[in-house]
């Protein structure tokens, strides 16, 4: 698909898509489940739709109506009878976090179970994972610590210690495995980044009633496993989406856009880019669950994305009008995404004018005055999304293979319609 996103003037008011982040935790953890859970407002996304197959996959019923999801969980000590045996493969498409935390989830059973990805996925390493299993008792098999990979537990209690410096990710796949372990676990997570998204987790499990218990650095984790039963949840809005509306409302709307179904409590990581629009004099306001944004002068900003490093492609765009030079750390963690962000952002940008520079962790963004261009989205859904409001808010902006947006947001483009924005989509 290939959309063509022309200098807009936006306004109106659309709702945040449901976050993907929490449907996919919500999913492994009803798979766990004892009883039902009722999923409500389950994002249709790739990203999502991969999950609840893979939990199917691993023993649940799933009965889907409209976006509420009811899922009857699988994992064999979750029943007294009527258990359902796993496929032997599980395949989790182009989820990062899928197969992350469904690759710790199939060591929880006593036979060989198969991970397998695909496009980019099929690059992103699991050694430091892999290696966390193997110390706990699991078999595992790799091509040299990449997808597919095959485990056959069980997950053993004991000390878990884990290199966490490359993804949280690794460690939510073992803590949520961890509650239907045979015995207590304590995980030592070293070098931990994007510890909201471990907060988040910890949040989800705790809904479940998982005893899991932590320190306040959060290097070290201890749960006790035990019998949990299925609950009725709210998917909440996903930030993550939601940044690139806010992001196009405060370069593009002079009247104001309102993003609705958003919690600025949230424990989401990407909250945080309410802090980069104060940073950057954006104005906008916090009322109940909406948030409403105006066009505003951008200021020139930093700001440390090392917690939340899916913010780097909409900060970027609101770098690129900013009136000086903005800095944004954090670009280490760019390098094993759906592309290598880091790379990709400075060469998609260039295309349009705007100069960055990578160097050690920084990322530093150039402004100046941007000019049409036609950018590719390297299959990477945020890309294409940063390449479309920086369409709308500078000049003529083609984007091909704009599909890729159904892997966390498929709404996205229709939004953007119900806010004026002038698009033409094409396939």
């Amino acid at each position: 698909m290939k959309v063509e996103a022309l200098p807009s003037v936006l306004s109106g008011r659309v709702a945040a898509p449901g976050s993907k982040s929490d449907a996919q935790r919500i999913v492994a953890c009803a798979l766990l489940s004892k009883g039902t859970t009722t999923i409500r407002s389950f994002p249709n996304s790739d990203d999502c739709n991969a999950a609840l197959q893979v939990a199917q996959d691993l023993g649940a019923v799933i009965t889907r109506t409209g976006n509420t999801v009811e899922i009857k969980g699988g994992f064999p000590h979750a029943f007294a009878s009527g258990i359902r045996n796993p496929k032997e493969m599980i395949d989790c498409g182009e989820s990062g976090l899928a197969s992350r935390m469904f690759l710790s989830i199939a060591a929880l059973y006593e036979q060989p179970i198969t991970v397998k990805g695909h496009a980019t996925l099929l690059g992103r390493p699991f050694d430091d994972l892999i290696e966390a299993l193997s110390s706990a008792g699991v078999s595992v098999q790799s091509d040299e610590g990449c997808l597919p990979i095959t485990v056959c537990g069980p997950l053993h209690g004991g000390t878990i210690t884990l290199n966490a410096s490359v993804s949280s990710q690794y460690l939510t796949g073992l803590l949520i495995a961890a509650s239907r372990a045979s015995d207590p676990i304590t995980v030592k997570a070293v070098d931990l980044k994007s510890k909201p998204y471990v907060g988040l987790t910890i949040q989800i499990l705790q809904r479940f009633g998982v005893d899991i218990t932590h320190d306040t650095a959060f290097t070290e984790f201890h749960i006790k496993p035990k019998a949990i039963s299925g609950i009725d949840i709210t998917v909440p809005g996903d930030w993550s989406g939601a940044a690139f509306l806010l992001v196009a409302g405060a370069l593009c709307a002079e009247q104001g856009v309102t993003v609705d179904n958003l919690d600025a409590q949230s424990a989401q990581a990407d909250r945080v880019i309410l802090d980069v629009l104060k940073l950057a004099g954006v104005r906008f306001r916090i009322q109940d669950s909406s948030i409403t944004v105006w066009e505003s002068e951008i200021q020139a900003f930093e700001f440390d994305a090392t917690d939340c490093p899916d913010l780097f492609p909409p900060l970027a765009v609101l770098a690129a009008f900013a009136n000086g030079v903005c800095v944004i750390k954090g670009a280490s963690r760019l390098t094993h995404k759906e592309s290598n962000r880091a790379k990709v952002i400075q060469q998609e940008f260039a295309k349009a004018n705007v100069r960055i520079v990578v160097r050690d962790d920084e990322m530093k963004i150039y402004p100046s005055a941007v000019r049409r261009a036609e950018m590719l989205s390297h299959r990477d859904h945020r890309i294409a999304m940063a390449a479309t409001v920086m369409g709308l808010a500078g000049d003529h902006m083609t984007v091909k293979n704009a599909e890729v947006v159904s892997k966390s947001f498929p709404e996205f483009y229709h939004c953007l319609e119900a806010l004026n924005a002038r698009l033409q989509i094409a396939g």
